[in-house]
């Protein structure tokens, strides 16, 4: 057992040491009346932090990039290693709470010799570290169905997404990445999402990837000569930034890279107010790093398609690059969709109103009634329409509180609503702050600062999570004209309070507040883009004029517009154009991603594989391989000002 401690551990002799990991259950046995340190200061750690919550006592987080005397996670410090060693500890055990890094730490620990099973743990409630029974039999279950499709032609390559959780995408990725393998004889590769080291792969979730004739993992580590030529590139680009609008300028190789590099940021990092910032030059350092080895990668393999998940963020630096050299790329995690260049999720809005003139008269008619109904429901506080991560929390039925949260008095009050950074910010396409969600608050920072007619106020998304609170917090620190309300504040108060105004780039509020007499002023496209109930300024200068000049607006009035969008956006536009649920699940639940499951009192997790084990049979299995012929043809085809139809009549509906 000596080498059970080595450095530079692989995954393999980690796994040997079966005390290691932890679920739930063993951490409140364990750590019952014991004081523990938590390496880690993600999603992960949060989610271990609501599991756990009372029946452990943490210390402190551990992370190795977000240290500082003011840093907080969870109400506790952030410190370093360094810090956590050194402070008087009484056997603290240290809980490594990261999947996607979770080799990376256990190595770090390693090296300061702590001994895995008694000075530290790995909190393992998913199951990526050890097999459970479901996860067994799906992989058994997998080899049995794909074994006799498997292509060695290392010539040929089909790029998938690697996803490091157990989830049934892989069922959907198992599917299309055989489906092209076998039209181009080709060997099927997978990337890791996120830019991770494929080290940190977990090898469960490995070995469902290689039980569907995945031939390997792609190691994205740089060659000297790609180390020399990245620092290169990062050095000519740095000297040339001064603003966001350098960043979102950024190209590299001839392709625009600033818009995917801004929303991959944004997505998983804290900005900063200094773009020349260290923290911005290290994100930059790494967005640039990869780059370089995409570019070279798919540039000197022959790559058939990719195969991406969602499209958008991290992906985008594959996306870009892939399309730029003719490669077919396909989003196909949670929605399928062929991507574009700085791909969106709706990019079908600004021809909404061309759509309704396609419905017949019959179907306008019964759309402006339904509408009609179904808004009043929603101001009622009906969640029928509502996007299922905000099902929990609309605020519209909301009671009015007996306190006021706007001042009595007689300035123009304005409610600015921000999105959640969580979420990828480019969800219908070019924006007028940079594409930034970041930089339009920040503008909208200054402006309060030079208008001392107008109160304003900020009024967090209801689905708000832990970043868009460090974010927002930091940016009222130094916006200090900017007031925080509650987020349970129902709109209708706010508005019988005085409220005039809503700002957002490209919110709900767009068709929400104008109903009750509140007037929206987005930042860039936007669903409601295409009608005339709220202000669609299309640059900073006359975005800035409206801003300055609120006084003498005259109020927004198209309540046709707003009941024919509302019909197109919810009764009759069919976002699922291609319906990934219905064609490879039975069972709704095995379609939902890890937020949706949450809203319906569910997780992800291996049960997924037992489940879909059981409705799985062979002619159904023949029948997707025939129809995924007619789904690609069908996303190729696809454009954004066409109206595709719910297949519903209206007497159904």
């Amino acid at each position: 057992m000596q080498n059970l401690y080595c450095k530079k551990r692989t995954w393999e002799q980690i796994l040997l040491n079966k005390r290691l990991f932890l679920n739930n259950e063993d951490c409140k046995e364990l750590f019952l009346d014991k004081e523990i340190f938590v390496f880690g200061a993600g999603v992960d750690a949060e989610q271990f932090e609501k599991d756990l919550s009372g029946d452990v006592n943490i210390i402190a987080y551990i992370d190795n990039n977000r240290v500082g005397k003011n840093n907080y996670f969870c109400g506790k410090r952030i410190i370093s290693l360094d810090n956590c060693l050194s402070e008087k500890r009484k056997k603290q055990p240290i809980v490594v709470t990261s999947y996607r890094y979770a080799l990376e730490i256990c190595n770090q620990l390693l090296e300061m010799d702590l001994l895995p099973g008694k000075d530290f743990f790995v909190w393992d409630e998913m199951c990526l570290f050890h097999l459970d029974t479901n996860t067994k039999e799906y992989i058994e279950f997998l080899h049995t169905v794909w074994g006799k499709y498997r292509k060695n032609n290392a010539q040929n390559k089909i790029l998938v997404a690697f996803d490091n959780r157990h989830d049934l995408m892989s069922t959907i990725y198992a599917y299309c990445s055989n489906y092209f393998a076998e039209k181009y004889n080709a060997a099927i590769y997978a990337y890791f999402r996120y830019g991770s080291d494929y080290s940190n792969a977990s090898r469960v979730i490995y070995d469902i990837y290689k039980a569907f004739n995945v031939n390997a993992l792609i190691d994205t580590k740089l060659k000297e000569n790609q180390k020399n030529e990245a620092e290169e590139i990062l050095n000519s680009i740095w000297d040339g930034i001064s603003t966001w609008e350098d960043w979102k300028s950024i190209k590299i190789y001839g392709i625009n890279f600033g818009t995917t590099i801004i929303r991959d940021l944004l997505r998983g990092y804290i900005p900063n107010f200094n773009v020349k910032d260290k923290s911005m030059y290290l994100f930059l350092q790494k967005s640039v790093s990869t780059i370089v080895f995409w570019y070279h990668y798919i540039y000197e393999n022959d790559i058939k398609v990719v195969l991406l998940a969602d499209g958008v963020s991290w992906d985008g630096y594959i996306r870009d690059i892939a399309i730029t050299k003719g490669i077919p790329t396909y989003a196909v995690g949670y929605k399928m969709a062929k991507v574009t260049i700085d791909f969106c999720d709706r990019p079908s809005y600004p021809y909404f109103k061309e759509m309704w003139n396609q419905l017949t008269e019959e179907e306008q008619v019964y759309g402006i009634e339904w509408a009609k109904d179904h808004i009043n429901k929603r101001l009622q506080g009906s969640i029928e329409e509502v996007f299922y991560t905000n099902k929990n929390n609309f605020t519209f039925a909301e009671k009015i509180k007996e306190e006021r949260v706007l001042e009595e008095n007689n300035k123009i009050k304005i409610i600015i609503c921000p999105h959640i950074f969580e979420e990828d910010c480019y969800w219908c396409g070019e924006q007028i702050f940079d594409n930034n969600y970041f930089s339009w608050l920040c503008h909208l920072g200054e402006l309060s600062e030079k208008t001392p007619n107008y109160d304003w106020y900020l009024k967090m998304h209801p689905f708000a999570q832990r970043r868009d609170m460090i974010i927002i917090d930091m940016l009222l620190k130094k916006y200090t004209k900017i007031k925080k309300i509650p987020s349970d504040i129902s709109p209708i108060q706010l508005k019988k309070e005085g409220a005039d105004f809503a700002l957002t780039v490209y919110g709900t509020i767009g068709h929400e507040y104008p109903e009750i007499g509140i007037q929206v002023i987005n930042a860039g496209i936007n669903p409601h883009c295409s009608f005339d109930f709220n202000w669609n300024p299309k640059t900073k200068e006359e975005y800035d004029d409206l801003i300055l000049n609120l006084g003498n607006l005259d109020k927004k009035s198209d309540e046709e517009g707003l009941y024919q969008f509302y019909s197109l956006n919810y009764l009759f536009y069919n976002w699922e154009y291609i319906p990934y649920r219905s064609i490879f699940f039975d069972d709704p639940f095995l379609a939902m991603d890890g937020l949706e499951l949450k809203a319906n009192g569910k997780k992800l997790g291996t049960w997924k594989y037992k489940e879909y084990i059981k409705e799985w049979n062979e002619e159904k299995h023949k029948k997707i391989l025939l129809q995924l012929e007619d789904v690609f043809q069908k996303l190729d085809k696809w454009e954004p000002n066409i109206l595709y139809k719910k297949e519903e009549r209206i007497g159904e509906i």
